[in-house]
């Protein structure tokens, strides 16, 4: 009696009977209040775990290097070891890799954006599965924070910057539909210095009609010199390009500098599908007020260089040191100071901003994210290649 009674306060007995929670657990499959149930069994079993922190990394670490076919296991204890251990990440890098990660879409981006945040490079060929994720729907709690698509790439890709353009690239070959469209995406956001020849032909004719739609935002994304015409031959074709995919060629045309996008952005605002004809009547009031601020800037720029640009490089530098920039006139202000040249230090500084996977380091990603555009695209001195061709 009193074997079994120390058996059960044992934390290795109650560690193991928590993981047990956690396995068979098919999400796709459950109805809304099935999936409530879990979400509550699951809580207790993290308590439980988080009570006894070195019985259950013991336990974790054991699992997460035997288990092979529990996907939803394996990526929900990746994840909780992320939060319970941070100097074990790749141990929970290699159970992230095994794993059918889509058994398991939100626990898959936490654990994904808390190794990038980690600055954990060994981590990124089990982060870049997170390009097998349609939508994680989830978000970051302790920022009431919604993760959308974009912001589920951004996250996790985005933190490693240059270092996953490679990478990612590869994978706009994937024959996984969902893969091909977040990889072109995910490539519009880390804003390599050359356009993948691949994205332009994904949203010419890919037969998924998702990976045409992001593939299109992605090249507004990259300033595409192209984009323009190759939107209005496609809204030309036959068959017509479906509403979903039309919705990513006016994101696409909204986000592009070139004064070229206007003309078919005019054509959707007449689209007969209300919410095309409304994005695309946004894009062109966006078209204005991008082309006010960008004027203002070559006033600026035309006066010579800026007074203020050591002082600016100095706040990217530390920037990158520290993870965080204050930007008292936004993009408005680097756009002023900098030029083409200081673009790979941008893009660090974006990067390193995002480890703090809050609401508040988007302030600071945007603008930054906006000035690499703008100074690679927008403002490049006439006659000088704004950005390297596939």
């Amino acid at each position: 009696m009193v074997a079994a009674d120390q058996a059960v306060g044992d934390p290795a007995v109650k560690v193991a009977a928590a993981i047990d929670q956690l396995r068979g657990v098919h999400i796709e499959a459950m109805s809304a209040a099935e999936k409530s149930a879990l979400g509550q069994r699951l809580d207790r079993a993290w308590d439980t775990l988080y009570d006894h922190p070195d019985a259950a990394k013991k336990a974790i670490l054991a699992v997460l290097a035997t288990e092979r076919d529990d996907g939803f296991l394996l990526v929900d204890l990746a994840n909780l070891l992320t939060t319970l251990d941070p100097r074990s990440l790749e141990a929970a890098a290699g159970g992230l890799s095994r794993a059918d990660v889509t058994a398991h879409p939100s626990g898959t981006f936490h654990a994904a954006s808390r190794m990038a945040a980690g600055r954990c490079g060994a981590c990124l060929p089990a982060v870049i599965r997170i390009l097998e994720i349609e939508d994680a729907h989830t978000q970051i709690e302790q920022h009431a924070l919604p993760i959308d698509p974009q912001l589920m790439l951004t996250f996790t890709l985005g933190q490693y910057g240059d270092d996953a353009i490679g990478p990612v690239s590869a994978k706009l070959a994937s024959d996984n539909c969902v893969v091909r469209g977040n990889a072109a995406l995910a490539l519009g956001l880390l804003q390599p210095r050359s356009i993948p020849g691949e994205i332009r032909r994904i949203a010419a004719g890919d037969p998924c009609d998702e990976a045409r739609r992001k593939a299109w935002i992605a090249l507004g994304l990259l300033d595409d010199p192209l984009l323009a015409g190759s939107a209005t031959a496609r809204l030309e074709s036959s068959p017509k390009p479906s509403k979903d995919e039309r919705l990513g060629i006016v994101l696409g045309l909204a986000s592009s500098f070139s004064p070229a996008a206007r003309k078919p952005l005019q054509a959707l605002a007449a689209d007969p599908e209300a919410d095309v004809a409304s994005a695309a009547k946004e894009g062109l009031d966006g078209f204005e007020e991008m082309e006010k601020n960008m004027a203002q800037v070559k006033m600026q720029r035309a006066s010579g260089p800026s007074p203020k640009r050591s002082k600016v490089l100095r706040r990217i530098e530390k920037a990158v040191k520290e993870g965080r920039i204050e930007l008292e006139g936004g993009a408005g202000d680097l756009l002023a100071a900098l030029t083409a040249a200081d673009i790979p230090l941008l893009n660090r500084a974006r990067a390193l901003v995002l480890g703090r996977l809050s609401d508040e380091c988007l302030y600071e990603y945007y603008p930054l994210t906006y000035a690499v555009r703008a100074l690679r695209r927008y403002l490049a001195p006439p006659g000088e290649p704004p950005m390297d061709r596939d």
